[in-house]
């Protein structure tokens, strides 16, 4: 692997920015299809089974999703930052403890994750205000939390520069899907065909990469991960149970926010609201997919620019790509905004078309975030995972406080406007941590530079 302080200046970012083009470039051009792709994907799915099957599906959904983000924890940030290091320092035996610790923890949580989605599926469903029928398609989806080795598989593979290789598994999982949700549509069926093609998408995602992972280890003479014992790991990584932790509630405090929404809504709006309000939220999360890219390949960068290059150079990273990101949300969201209302009944049925400003504002919700994008993996990086979690625990906070008045005032919209004032909270008190953590690291540079100065002969 290559350091940028092995490089000197202009050639080391040089090299750094090649490296986050040609990694995002893979990535960009099969999310941007993907996400075209998956838009499709929901027009076909919306239009088989209307708002209040949508709103089943979403309900569904978002049991699983709740109890797999509360139960399992995903160590493929802290593998990242601390396999980073491993290889940078030519430790091998060091990095396949990390791989084997990381093994360890996605098995684990994906047993207790899945035994516990599967024995609570007939007590949650009532509570849901779904049908006892429903109860079969809670239990169907919960067996896909089984077969979670992902998080694994993406440090693997993003530690060996392959994103390439994870952007061609992510798009061939999304053709799957694409391919199965086409006959779904063609043949007229009903929700349980949609929840078994969700069961195998959760399960091609949970397994494909972990797999093309241990390949890509064999290739470049990573054998036997298994055999070095777990002893020393937490030695040899100093904060490493830390960073865990943190990096997970951080997660699990953000998304909760995405994943409790619809089961709260779905206590005060019908079924056909929800599905609306789905609708809202998988377009979104299309958007995110467009911009996605740039973050997961600048991360990696900046552990590299933090350990051994320049604040000035962290800091024209970051705002690099805030910028490219902002242009983006812009360029993308204003037209789409204008003609809102006539786009929803022409991809996904006049039954949508009164969720115009409903998606409306939870794009622009969707647009603030992307453009503060890379303040999650920088403040990871400055090792301010700490307050990164203060932060996302007020903003948190903020959005369950107000989640119910703005639902009972505005309806679905008001829940849309509470996933903006989310945003807005949370990207400003990570951007105030990130500026005077890089003024503090300046600060430090120049003293030193102007003592290696003084006794320089």
């Amino acid at each position: 692997m290559l350091g940028v302080g092995r490089h000197p200046g202009w050639l080391a970012q040089n090299v750094m920015y090649k490296r986050i083009i040609r990694n995002a470039g893979w990535l960009f051009s099969t999310q941007v299809l993907g996400g075209l792709v998956g838009v499709v994907t929901l027009a076909m799915m919306a239009r088989t089974v209307g708002p209040a099957g949508l709103g089943v599906i979403a309900i569904v959904q978002a049991y699983t999703r709740i109890v797999d983000r509360l139960i399992r924890l995903e160590p493929w940030q802290t593998i990242i930052k601390y396999g980073m290091e491993a290889l940078e320092a030519g430790d091998t035996e060091r990095f396949k403890r990390l791989l084997k610790a990381s093994i360890v923890i996605d098995m684990a949580g994906a047993l207790v994750a899945g035994s516990v989605a599967v024995g609570l599926a007939s007590i949650a469903t009532p509570l849901l205000n779904l049908s006892e029928e429903h109860t079969r398609y809670v239990q169907l989806l919960s067996l896909g939390l089984f077969f979670t080795l992902q998080p694994t598989g993406i440090a693997i593979l993003r530690v060996l520069d392959r994103f390439d290789l994870l952007a061609k598994i992510d798009f061939g999982t999304v053709m799957v899907r694409f391919a199965l949700t086409a006959l779904a549509f063609w043949f007229g069926l009903g929700i349980w065909a949609f929840i078994v093609i969700l069961l195998v998408e959760r399960t091609l995602n949970g397994s494909v990469g972990f797999a093309f992972g241990l390949r890509e280890l064999r290739r470049r003479g990573y054998t036997q991960i298994l055999t070095p014992p777990l002893y020393g790991v937490l030695g040899e990584n100093p904060g490493f149970l830390r960073l865990l932790w943190n990096s997970n509630i951080n997660v699990i405090l953000r998304q909760s926010t995405q994943r409790f929404d619809i089961i709260i809504l779905s206590a005060f709006a019908d079924t056909s609201a929800v599905g609306a309000y789905f609708l809202a939220r998988r377009l979104s999360e299309a958007t995110l997919r467009l911009t996605r890219p740039l973050s997961q390949v600048v991360y990696p960068e900046l552990v590299r620019i933090w350990s051994s290059g320049t604040a000035q150079a962290f800091r024209k990273l970051v705002l690099t790509a805030t910028l490219v990101l902002g242009g983006l949300s812009t360029v993308f969201y204003v037209p789409a905004a204008f003609y809102m209302g006539d786009l929803l009944a022409l991809f996904f049925g006049e039954g949508f078309r009164d969720a115009a400003l409903l998606v409306s504002v939870q794009l622009l919700a969707v647009a603030i975030y992307l453009s503060g994008t890379m303040a999650n993996p920088a403040m990871l990086t400055i090792g301010r995972d700490r307050e990164l979690v203060r932060i996302t625990l007020i903003s948190t906070v903020m959005f369950f406080v107000l989640i119910v008045p703005l639902i009972l005032w505005l309806g679905p919209v008001g829940l849309s406007l509470n996933h903006l004032l989310f945003n807005v909270l949370w990207l400003g008190g990570c951007g105030v941590v990130i500026r005077d953590t890089v003024r503090a690291r300046k600060r430090t540079e120049k003293r030193t530079a102007a003592i290696q100065a003084e006794v320089r002969p």
